[in-house]
């Protein structure tokens, strides 16, 4: 049975006040010896950006990006763009190794997994330990995330390198209007027949947030998006309205849907979804204790009882309060690179009418330590294991601090 090797695509970085025939033989010898475990692609030398532009590698299953001298980072970085794991080959002259650590940083900056080898030993196991986990990888590398809006102006800390389709509120507005009423009402008619009560909405609002689904799920198809944050309060002075509901219905139908167009924690969500099926609770931090935190926010999958409320801040609009169930679970919080774990137990549902609608009581061991190291205020809720999640985050490319 024929063996079918794996297509690698190579690339060697000189920088542009160097003399290319000083590496010929050097970079021959290296593409020979490569060829015989693996097929090639490329082989070329670029010295800028322009010079990229020869060589596809959409095809190619891992790209090996091989500096022969410094000043070829600004080139080199552009294969970022096929968001293919990489390995960094760097030897012991000309700045080459001191090229490759830049660029790791980069590209792992970006999620993208990147290691740094310095034989051919170390090279062919980073080529096929990427093999063996490649379904793992392109769960997330291969994904299409959309912004609809702007990202609210208070997440301060809000960081994300990673590429999204960017869809302005002028052109969901366009699909909005695109919607019917009949159509609203049909969307989520089955949802308020399985309310446990309806407080503040009337049937208008819940029109308005019916349409705003189906208009959702129209730009998700034609955008192929696996998910997408959404600039929601824009919405008020426009429609009178937010999208708390339909995002909890899509949540609930296993689409990642995050409010306040915070896309880091629209990843987490998707992270959550692909590799738990599981949907994720995002929620503010609106009080802690000893032992303690209590997460709240006006939407929440649709995945227990829940109650149709308005949105809190604004008293507009249609937000749920959902009973989510108590028992194990995990706090996640993701910031770039970065991520915070925490391992809690749901214990009960809260109901003050001064914090958002869906308000969860979670038990955490030494919570204002938790509350200190965290990385800002947005968290998921997600039921899955705590030190599970923080070794798939881990191997996915985040620094985790577990708690």
């Amino acid at each position: 049975m024929e063996v079918i090797k794996m297509k690698v695509g190579v690339v060697f970085g000189i920088s542009e006040i160097a003399n290319p025939k000083a590496f010929e033989k050097k970079a021959s010898e290296f593409l020979m010896s490569l060829a015989n475990d693996f097929e090639i692609e490329g082989g070329l030398f670029v010295s800028s950006k322009s010079d990229t532009r020869e060589v596809d590698f959409k095809e190619v299953d891992i790209i090996v990006l091989y500096p022969l001298t410094g000043g070829t980072e600004n080139a080199l970085k552009e294969f970022a763009y096929y968001r293919k794991p990489i390995v960094l080959f760097g030897d012991s002259f000309n700045n080459s190794i001191a090229a490759a650590i830049e660029l790791r940083e980069y590209f792992r900056d970006l999620l993208i997994p990147a290691a740094l080898v310095k034989n051919f030993d170390e090279l062919k196991a980073a080529i096929l330990g990427y093999d063996d986990m490649k379904e793992l990888f392109n769960k997330v590398l291969n994904t299409r995330l959309g912004l609809i809006g702007r990202i609210s102006t208070w997440l301060i800390n809000e960081k994300f390198n990673l590429p999204y389709v960017h869809i302005s509120l002028k052109k969901f507005y366009e699909y909005y209007d695109a919607t019917t009423e009949a159509e609203g009402w049909k969307a989520v008619e089955g949802i308020v027949t399985k309310a446990m009560d309806i407080k503040e909405p009337q049937r208008e609002d819940l029109v308005k947030t019916g349409r705003m689904y189906v208009a959702l799920k129209k730009i998700i198809q034609d955008y192929k998006l696996d998910g997408f944050a959404i600039g929601c309060f824009e919405m008020l002075n426009k429609l009178n309205a937010t999208p708390c509901l339909a995002l909890a219905m899509l949540n609930a139908e296993g689409i990642p849907a995050a409010c306040e167009g915070e896309l880091n924690s629209l990843l987490g969500m998707l992270i959550v979804r692909r590799f738990f099926d599981k949907p994720a609770f995002m929620g503010n931090i609106a009080d802690y204790g000893e032992n303690h935190i209590i997460l709240a926010h006006c939407t929440a999958p649709l995945i227990a009882n829940y109650i149709l409320r308005s949105h809190f801040e604004s008293g507009k609009g249609v937000g749920v309060a959902v009973s989510l169930p108590k028992g194990r679970a995990s706090l996640l919080k993701i910031r770039g690179r970065k991520a915070v774990v925490a391992g809690v137990e749901v214990i009960e549902q809260e109901r003050s009418e001064y914090r958002c609608r869906t308000q969860m009581k979670l038990k955490i061991e030494e919570a204002e330590d938790f509350i200190d190291g965290t990385l800002g205020n947005h968290h998921l809720l997600v039921y899955a294991d705590s030190e599970e999640l923080a070794d798939l985050l881990s191997e996915l490319g985040f620094e985790v601090m577990l708690y």
